[in-house]
């Protein structure tokens, strides 16, 4: 009788209350469908909220960055500051004042500005014609031309003190620039796999249990041409190398392109899962070597390098030569390239990370300890190559029986505050 009444209560419940309930039972359609919809919101958000944080560092780089007309007018009223402190030791009790400053205006300010550009090259006065004139026009002529002098070493360095502001507010600038980038490339790419991948996802997901393999998840992280990204979980295959003989080969047909195995995680027990993980066969592969050599047979060398294999199909080679040898050499050399890596995993140009880099070391060297830097970016698809070289030897490309040489001028970082990356292209070939 009860189970004739629950057969009963089951045909006259409503479909809608059925499918209520079924959200909340794990292993349902309904539950699946409620939590990928669960996900989508939380993508969204955020989505949104690294879409918000990207336009925030982006007025941030607004808000430090001057216009040359704003420039233009800072300089303007420097002379103006500065000539109203002389005037004021000099022309505030003179009985000609009235003369000077009110008939003679243009004239007295061309003179003062005239002798002011004057000193600026030298120490003295060496235009007599405009020292003769002067004299004419002004009965406290040599007192000016003193005073004038003297407060020349304060408008310099006034003037040295604001352009380092301006110029360590075009570092952050081009910094906040960078971040706000690469939060906006970020958002972007969750916006895509809002909209795209998960499609993609039931389309592989389907493809694989259509050849009669079980699959537990699939992640997709970047369909980009060249730079696939794919997770996937499937039950413990025993070691027959599922991934590499048919999923990724099934994956390729899918997308068009080489995609390979780049790691596998193999489950220890049978009622485990292995991980694989998916990417994009790059057109040409890096075999690094290196050999170094301290000063004198010591321990330590002043150089340090490093190779970084960053997203997107790039990979970079960076060399750092602290000034010096031994260990402070050392020391400033690995925090240099320590400091490149960090910047250039996060996405930003490597532009701006060389500066970022020199910004900081520029702050924070108090005794003379310099590094150079250099750096090759190689994009794997299609074997360019970009040279970016602040203070360092040439590089050379050894294509053959032929030794082609790199090279560029720059000061090593540190030194000064603010420079121009000079970049220099190559086009490299299989075997270079």
């Amino acid at each position: 009788m009860e189970s004739v009444i629950a057969v009963l209560l089951f045909f006259f419940t409503p479909s809608k209350v059925t499918s209520q309930l079924s959200k909340y039972i794990p292993g349902t359609v309904e539950h699946a469908n409620e939590q990928q919809q669960y996900l989508r919101k939380v993508r969204d958000v955020t989505a949104n909220r690294v879409e918000q944080f990207s336009n925030l560092f982006q007025a941030l780089s607004s808000s430090f960055t001057d216009s040359d007309v704003q420039a233009d007018d800072q300089s303007e009223r420097e002379v103006d500051y500065f000539l109203s402190h002389v005037t004021e030791k000099t022309c505030q009790n003179c009985f000609k004042k009235e003369t000077c400053w009110a008939k003679n205006f243009d004239a007295t300010y061309g003179y003062m500005t005239g002798i002011m550009e004057e000193l600026e090259q030298t120490t003295e006065l060496t235009n007599y014609s405009l020292k003769r004139d002067f004299d004419k026009h002004c009965i406290k002529a040599n007192k000016v031309i003193e005073i004038i002098g003297k407060e020349m070493s304060h408008y310099h360095a006034n003037r040295l003190l604001k352009k380092q502001v301006r110029e360590s507010r075009k570092i952050v600038a081009d910094q906040l620039r960078g971040v706000s980038h690469v939060m906006g490339d970020f958002a972007r790419e969750i916006q895509k796999e809002r909209d795209n991948l998960h499609q993609q996802e039931e389309q592989i997901m389907d493809a694989i249990q259509s050849m009669g393999l079980e699959v537990g998840q699939v992640e997709i992280y970047c369909l980009d041409e060249g730079n696939v990204d794919i997770e996937m979980k499937i039950p413990a295959c025993g070691g027959r190398g599922e991934g590499e003989k048919v999923i990724a080969p099934m994956l390729s047909d899918i997308l068009k392109e080489n995609i390979i195995v780049k790691r596998e995680v193999c489950a220890e027990h049978e009622h485990d899962t292995c991980h694989l993980y998916f990417g994009s066969a790059k057109d040409f592969v890096i075999e690094t070597g290196v050999a170094n050599a301290a000063k004198g047979g010591a321990w330590l060398s002043g150089d340090s390098h490093s190779t970084i294999e960053l997203g997107a199909g790039k990979y970079a080679i960076a060399i750092s030569d602290g000034m010096g040898n031994g260990e402070r050499a050392h020391q400033e050399s690995t925090e240099t390239i320590q400091l490149l890596q960090k910047i250039l995993h996060s996405g930003i140009d490597e532009t701006v990370a060389i500066k970022s880099v020199n910004s900081v070391l520029s702050l924070r060297n108090t005794d003379e300890m310099f590094s150079t830097l250099d750096l090759a970016m190689i994009d794997l698809q299609d074997a360019s190559a970009k040279f970016l070289k602040i203070g360092s030897i040439p590089s050379f490309i050894k294509r053959g029986d032929r030794v082609m040489m790199v090279e560029s001028g720059n000061l090593p970082m540190g030194i000064i505050p603010e420079f121009d990356v000079e970049v220099v292209s190559e086009q490299l070939k299989a075997g270079d």
